[in-house]
């Protein structure tokens, strides 16, 4: 075993791997489903890969597309490093206690920053590796060299988080900045995901405008102005000159700045963190009869609801959790399904079923596995059932109440369509509820949020291929089913998800 210098940049370096990386102790089952989900992810690298090798393109126009492909890149590890970022500063709180130690203040920022830009790459590496392999078998070995490019736009994406933290915390002062940086992380998350599928938004229209839309993008890409995002394409095909400025400009970037301005950042935010100057709101009920007014049901649903609403940095995380969907829902803007009815229904509608589940599975994470006083609930003089009735309702409700609204708007148009939809969503709903309330609890409670997915990829996996089944099962039924067979199936189904929510559980809530 080799042993490291305490205090020195390598020791606090692998703390802070352990406390990013640590996993939960999972079953046989749960590495089953997380080598369907690589395989599965493959199978559909290996296909892209196909259909893009048939492509016979110039190389200008090739590291165009690759350069588009690295700055959404970017953008989506922005968004993550951000939130990262935010959590590995604040959350934590135990800056005084670093800052008293022997530890070199010069130390913490670059560490920390360091074993953010690590998990962050981890986990672009796990998504990007299903395209790289496929890649480097069927077209050429130098798809391998996203290895080391992708880990130097990782880097990149790390040290502009930190600058716009740190340009935050002059404007908006370190504790505004939190809830600010999350809010900008989410904004940049869902406008590249947006931006992703911007050739996919008109594949509803004619072969003359198609035609049109991809002449004015090729167009596009001849300006001069594209030429920087040209040159990164370069470097992320391997182009030696390009490779070796983005390597430079990466590692030199991250050095440079930590080091320079991490000390100083580290004792402003310290020092805010031991201040609070804005008096705190009474959060109490100062009516002594509001439980009664509201019952047992009105006042478990405000409980649950008010703890989220009161922290804007958690309601923002709690909706950042979507973008998990976009893989999903974004591929289908534009384009039309012929039902088994007889009716044309917007594919896109579809994206509701994987949103809406996604949503109550991160409401319901918050009541069950985050809940900061379990055992003042199980004690409270309420039914067992009657509290995971409650509590289940306070986390589907936000997902079903506007995805409910959505579906009676499609019916309006397509009534049998809309009919079948709104069923599939309260499939989803359901699913993902029972899924994800029965995470084990987490240290450090609603918190911890963020970290739900953090060295936890399998219930990453799990809720994305969970996503892809229901779309699929959807698409299948709307698509081939008549509402005669349909109706009663998507019955049964919901029928059968809902005991499963609520059986396991009755004994034990």
């Amino acid at each position: 075993m080799i042993t490291l210098k305490p205090g020195g940049l390598a020791w606090l370096l692998r703390h802070e791997l352990r406390m990013t990386l640590r996993t939960k102790k999972t079953g046989p089952w749960a590495w089953a489903i997380l080598i369907v989900g690589i395989l599965f992810m493959h199978g559909i690298g290996a296909l892209s890969v196909f259909g893009f090798s048939k492509l016979r393109l110039a190389p200008e126009n090739l590291h165009l597309i690759f350069g588009g492909m690295g700055l959404l890149s970017v953008a989506i590890m922005l968004a993550a490093s951000l939130q990262m970022t935010v959590n590995a500063i604040y959350t934590r709180g135990d800056l005084d206690l670093l800052l008293s130690s022997p530890i070199r203040p010069g130390t913490i920022v670059p560490v920390r920053l360091l074993a953010v830009g690590l998990a962050v790459m981890l986990s672009s590496l796990a998504m990007a590796a299903c395209f790289m392999n496929p890649g480097a078998v069927m077209v050429s070995a130098r798809w391998l060299v996203g290895y080391v490019t992708l880990p130097a736009l990782c880097l990149l994406a790390v040290t502009v988080s930190f600058l716009l933290v740190l340009g935050l915390v002059k404007l908006v002062g370190a504790r505004r900045a939190r809830t600010a940086a999350q809010v900008l992380g989410g904004v940049i998350g869902i406008s590249a995901a947006l931006a992703a599928q911007i050739p996919n938004m008109n594949n509803s229209a004619d072969k003359a405008t198609q035609a049109q839309n991809f002449q004015a993008m090729a167009a596009l890409g001849e300006h001069p102005a594209m030429a920087p995002v040209q040159w990164l394409g370069a470097a992320l095909t391997g182009e030696p000159l390009p490779f070796l400025v983005l390597l430079l400009v990466s590692l030199g970037g991250f050095t440079v700045v930590t080091m320079a301005l991490g000390p100083a950042f580290v004792r402003s935010v310290n020092a805010a963190a031991g201040t609070d100057s804005s008096p705190r709101r009474q959060q109490a009920d100062q009516r002594p009869f509001a439980m009664r007014l509201r019952g047992i049901t009105g006042t478990v649903l405000w409980k649950e609801w008010r703890l989220i609403l009161r922290d804007p940095s958690l309601l923002t995380q709690v909706f950042s959790i979507l973008l998990v969907a976009a893989p999903v829902v974004l591929p289908s803007v534009g384009k039309h399904i012929s039902t088994a009815s007889g009716e044309q229904m917007a594919f896109g509608w579809m994206g509701v079923v994987p949103v809406a589940g996604l949503l109550a599975g991160a409401l319901v994470w918050l009541a069950f596995a985050g809940e900061d006083a379990p055992d003042l609930l199980g004690t409270a003089p309420v039914p067992a059932r009657r509290m995971l009735r409650d509590r289940l309702l306070a986390a589907a409700l936000p997902a079903i109440v506007p995805a409910s609204a959505l579906c009676f708007y499609v019916s309006l148009s397509t009534p049998w369509s809309g009919l079948l939809l709104w069923l599939i969503m309260l499939l989803s709903v359901t699913t993902y509820l029972a899924m994800d309330m029965r995470q084990s609890p987490v240290l450090g409670g609603r918190k911890a949020f963020q970290k739900r997915y953090q060295g936890n990829l399998i219930a990453l996996f799990g809720e994305m291929l969970l996503g892809f089944a229901l779309f699929g099962l959807g698409w299948f039924i709307l698509k081939f089913l008549a509402p005669f067979w349909a109706v009663p199936l998507l019955l049964l189904l919901n029928a059968g998800a809902l005991v499963v929510l609520l059986w396991p559980k009755r004994n034990n809530a």
